[in-house]
């Protein structure tokens, strides 16, 4: 990409895609985020009240039709387009009118239609968009002008005429009486009326005039609308799984066809209410300017612009493109459905990686020391080898920059010398000839080492962004109104690309190395080091330099306040991003969560069962590194001795166990389906439970840290996760964000309340034995059933996910707070109210110096939560033993 000029020369030879619609999510976007109490499923459902009849009057007037608009597109462009030019809007038509219903036999119907040409004729006009027949009135009936399509005064469903006799006969089967055929039939002649509905709307679009219109949720990528925001996730999660779920989605007005039944009829599409002419032209005169904005604009004044996009320079970049924004972003979106021969590039890419992954193992540890060092003459190598990462989904995310960047070269052909041309133009050929991975994954191979082992210097076609890689990176920062990322967002792209990096550069290694021979590997490494390490001509050099000045400005840049308090004299009520909450209503959300678990636990986890675990103190011995070793298992806590309760109940059948286990011919055989049931039961119990230690433990942990604890001690982790100090039941949350950097491992306590405490023991005592007989019968999965026997949440035969903490968590913050809370709009908010309700606590420290007791238990540093999450007064001083009850006082605070 180069200046304008220079770009409309390079057009001829390159092969830009046309692909308009592909895009990517913007994730900074404030969204406004609509009333939830409109949202319910009786509000988006309801009929409206009847529709008031349209008076007409015989006339002389000769029979007019009016003209349907044409179907509007999905895009405002199109919308602007079909709407009529201005001069229309001010000179008066002078075209006549059309005839709608012709003299050709139509004036010799039943006596009872004589007036149905001159009622048809007045209705039909601007001002009357519904058209009434005298017999559809008794059977409350109207006709839709745009469409021909019936519409019931009752209920507001959009009717056929095929149809319409079974509507009154399932909903009104009083006006079933007044229904005769002949009449219905002579009057959907005589109005043309039509034989299905329309299978094609779709918005932002007019209203159809007779459906209801209702508040809903539109998607910014697609023109889906749908009335709730789970809906509205689980649209995103399966249409777009290949972007980042956005904070809110945009509120619209929607109408749909019919408010009941399934298929396409129910499927709701935007309305655009315009009452208007003049606010009609209002409307398009803004998009016409709108129009003009779709490309990046660089203001002449450097104050306008941000520290980090001045260093960059990327506005100027992609502005010197002369290309629409939604084109920019299009050439790094994944690809779009008319990209046949890319559609698999995502997953030749991941297997390449996968497979770099597992030369980890067999490569030497210097090797990988050396590789791990950005920068070895300022700080030396690096103890800690390069290494994976704790969670192998993570390598998912971790390579869509680099799928990007290949699909950039793909589309527009970014310069580069001969041999980068190559083998880009070879991978193309691959790609259409749709050549399997083996022959796919060497030619990615070679296309990255080529791309990331040259000097891409500055030239008159590429005067800014020279390398294609920092040029995916501005692509990828390019918000679809055309702002850019802030810092603090750039840094996580630049370290995915980073991490693949040095994956390319190891397997390149390992390629002319004997896996036996260290020295050849040492010598391979010795070749490959300049190119991924910091002040050399490099891209690894480039990012790197981003990556340190974005960070700095990161970490000097005060965050934009979240919250604003609404009652300032108790501190009782607060909006997060301009959602009230009240705290009175967080209590009853705790209410509706206790009860549920508490009815969960007794209802369908014990299934009536009266049965309990009685204790009192319990020893727990937190230096006993004993595989499997955990309070339970303490032979000092006898209460816990026999953890067959349940089994024995399930054996004997009691309660609500009758069906669970048969004899047949001296067989044992199991209920599949009674178990699947009730692991699914003890699945939500899990979920309720995860719920209360991440909202009622102190300051919340981070999602991945809480769901993938353990609850003893295991051949691989040592620290079990659930311990017991004094009267406190607490967890033991790692820290895994700086486990993964340092490799030094950071356990924060954090104590449970007392109902969560106690059913998390009557679980792990009685509930978790029979669950991991139940998942062997069912999965016969050694995996799923060490997950029951180590794993303190279990999600039926999974563990769980910070998403699956999210989905629960909006389930029960929806109905009484009127939006949806997730994990980090949580954690704002606990904290903002933390640093209100300070209890004792407060009086132990004097100074305001040292780490903070909640910060850390969230996971962070003080610093951190100074800039991001507010500052409180409590801080640690002292050895260990004196820290230690802080951290179970800060959570006993918050539950208090």
């Amino acid at each position: 990409m180069a200046s304008t000029s220079t770009t409309q020369r390079r057009l001829a030879h390159t092969h830009f895609l046309d692909h308009g619609q592909a895009t990517i999510p913007n994730q900074d976007q404030t969204m406004k985020s609509p009333s939830p109490r409109s949202l319910g499923e009786d509000m988006s459902m309801r009929s409206p009240p009847p529709v008031e009849p349209l008076q007409v009057t015989h006339s002389n007037q000769p029979d007019i039709d009016m003209p349907s608009p044409h179907p509007a597109r999905s895009m405002s462009t199109s919308m602007v387009a079909d709407m009529p030019s201005m001069m229309s809007l001010i000179a008066p038509s002078v075209s006549g009118p059309t005839p709608l219903i012709s003299a050709n036999g139509h004036n010799q119907h039943l006596a009872s239609m004589s007036t149905v040409a001159m009622v048809a004729a007045e209705m039909t006009n601007q001002d009357a968009p519904l058209i009434q027949h005298p017999y559809l009135d008794s059977l409350n009936l109207v006709v839709n002008a745009e469409f021909r399509f019936l519409v019931c005064q009752l209920c507001s469903n959009a009717l056929d005429a095929s149809t319409a006799k079974a509507h009154l006969r399932d909903k009104h089967a009083t006006l079933l009486q007044a229904f005769n055929q002949a009449q219905f039939d002579q009057a959907v002649s005589d109005l043309g009326l039509a034989t299905s509905l329309p299978t094609d709307l779709r918005g932002p679009r007019a209203v159809v005039h007779g459906l209801v219109t209702c508040p809903a949720l539109a998607c910014e990528l697609c023109p889906t609308v749908m009335s709730k925001p789970k809906k509205m996730r689980d649209h995103h999660l399966h249409h777009h799984p290949n972007q980042p779920i956005p904070a809110g989605w945009r509120s619209c007005m929607a109408q749909r066809l019919q408010p009941e039944g399934a298929g396409a009829q129910r499927t709701f599409w935007e309305v655009i209410i315009a009452e208007e002419k003049d606010k009609t032209l209002a409307w398009q005169l803004l998009e016409e300017i709108k129009e003009e904005l779709k490309v990046v604009q660089v203001p002449s004044d450097h104050r306008l612009i941000s520290p980090w996009l001045r260093t960059t320079r990327w506005p100027e970049f992609v502005a010197t493109q002369s290309l629409s924004i939604d084109k920019m972003r299009g050439y790094v979106a994944m690809p779009a459905p008319g990209e046949g021969s890319y559609q698999g590039l995502r997953g030749t890419i991941k297997q390449y990686y996968q497979a770099a992954l597992t030369l980890i193992d067999t490569t030497d540890e210097l090797v990988l020391q050396r590789l791990n060092s950005a920068d070895p003459t300022k700080k030396g190598v690096s103890n800690t080898p390069f290494h994976r990462h704790m969670h192998a989904s993570t390598l998912k995310e971790y390579i869509l920059p680099v799928v990007s960047l290949v699909l950039l070269m793909l589309r527009v052909r970014w310069g580069g010398n001969a041999d980068i041309q190559s083998h880009i133009a070879a991978l193309q050929t691959m790609l259409e000839q749709q050549q399997g991975q083996e022959l796919l994954i060497p030619q990615i191979h070679q296309l990255l080492l080529a791309m990331w082992t040259s000097h891409w210097a500055k030239s008159e076609a590429f005067p800014i962004v020279a390398d294609p890689t920092e040029g995916v990176i501005a692509l990828l920062t390019l918000n679809q109104d055309g702002s850019f990322k802030v810092a603090k967002d750039v840094t996580k792209i630049i370290s995915k690309l980073e991490y693949c990096m040095r994956l390319t550069f190891l397997r390149e290694i390992r390629a002319h190395a004997n896996p036996l021979d260290t020295m050849a590997q040492s010598t391979a490494c010795d070749s490959l080091q300049p190119w991924f390490t910091e002040k050399n001509y490099s891209t690894f050099a480039r990012l790197r330099s981003l990556q340190h000045r974005a960070s700095a400005i990161a970490y000097d840049t005060m965050g934009m306040p979240h919250i604003w308090w609404t009652e300032t004299e108790t501190w009782s009520a607060l909006s997060y991003k301009g959602n009230p909450v009240a705290f009175a209503d967080l209590h009853k959300m705790f209410q509706d969560i206790e009860r549920s678990l508490v009815s969960t636990w007794e209802d369908r986890v014990l299934r009536g069962l009266g049965i309990r675990v009685d204790y009192d103190a319990l020893a727990d011995d937190l230096t006993n590194k004993d595989v499997g070793y955990s309070f339970l298992f303490d032979t000092r806590n006898a209460c816990f001795q026999d953890r067959t309760r349940l089994v024995q109940a399930v054996v004997e059948g009691q309660g609500g166990f009758t069906n669970f286990l048969m004899q047949r011919e001296g067989r044992v055989v199991w209920n599949r389906a009674a178990l699947r049931g009730w692991l699914q039961d003890y699945a939500e119990l899990q979920r309720l439970l995860l719920l209360r230690a991440q909202m009622l433990s102190g300051a919340p942990s981070r999602g991945t840290e809480l769901t993938g604890m353990i609850c003893c001690n295991t051949q691989t982790h040592p620290t079990c996760n659930l311990v017991v100090f004094g009267q406190h039941l607490t967890l033991l949350c790692q820290y895994s964000k700086t486990t993964a950097l340092t490799g030094n491992e950071r356990l924060i306590p954090h104590g449970l309340d007392a109902v969560t405490s106690d059913i998390l023991i009557q679980d792990l005592a009685m509930a978790r034995p029979f669950a991991q007989i139940a998942a062997k019968v069912l999965f016969d999965d050694p995996a799923i059933t060490r997950l029951y026997k180590e794993m303190l949440f279990v999600n039926f035969n999974r563990t769980f996910t910070s998403e699956d903490l999210s989905a629960v968590m909006a389930k029960y913050s929806l109905p009484r707070i009127n939006f949806s809370l997730t994990i980090n709009p949580w954690h704002h908010i606990q904290t903002a109210w933390k640093r209100k309700f300070k209890c004792a606590v407060e009086d132990i420290v004097e100074v305001d110096e040292g780490e903070d007791v909640e910060a850390l238990q969230a996971g962070h540093t003080r610093a951190t939560e100074n800039r991001i999450y507010g500052l409180s007064t409590q801080s640690l001083a002292g050895a260990a033993e004196d820290v230690l009850p802080l951290f179970l006082q800060a959570s006993s605070s918050w539950q208090e």
